[in-house]
């Protein structure tokens, strides 16, 4: 493993849920650990967050919503968004549809890890910012919704 790769992986542990990875490559082993605070470790690894401004992108946390009340559902990591629980079944989500609090809405995939992103708040999913397949960006939008609240 080189540096840039364990570099990834810091970024991926920074910017996720995860308080742990732990990798084993041609006989050598690297574990990454963090400690959070309690109430950090009781909140959902997703957050949905108001439409970013350009300069607002990535911050995570609520944020304001657009004039038309739209709130975004975006990537809480580097990775790999896919749609569905695996290939050939149907996506967890699809415009339209009600997601509630915790429900998950896709899946993206670090360094081999399928890291469920799930709603924090019930809304309308209005719109799928990106196709299954596509890299992704930490705090890259992936969702519009409609909040219920």
């Amino acid at each position: 493993m080189d540096l840039s790769e364990l570099q990834e992986l810091i970024q991926i542990l920074e910017a996720s849920g995860l308080t742990e990875i732990e990798i084993e490559e041609e006989g050598r082993r690297v574990r990454l650990s963090k400690q959070l605070p309690s109430a950090v470790m009781a909140a959902p690894m997703h957050l949905m967050t108001g439409v970013p401004g350009p300069a607002a992108a990535g911050a995570g946390g609520m944020g304001q919503t657009r004039e038309n009340g739209l709130i975004t559902i975006d990537s809480p990591m580097v990775g790999t968004f896919y749609s569905s629980p695996t290939p050939g079944k149907p996506p967890f989500v699809l415009p339209g549809d009600t997601v509630e609090p915790n429900q998950t809405v896709c899946i993206v995939e670090a360094m081999k890890i399928m890291n469920e992103v799930v709603a924090k708040m019930p809304a309308i999913i209005e719109k799928v910012l990106v196709e299954n397949g596509d890299p992704v960006e930490f705090g890259q939008p992936l969702f519009t919704a409609r909040p219920l609240i």
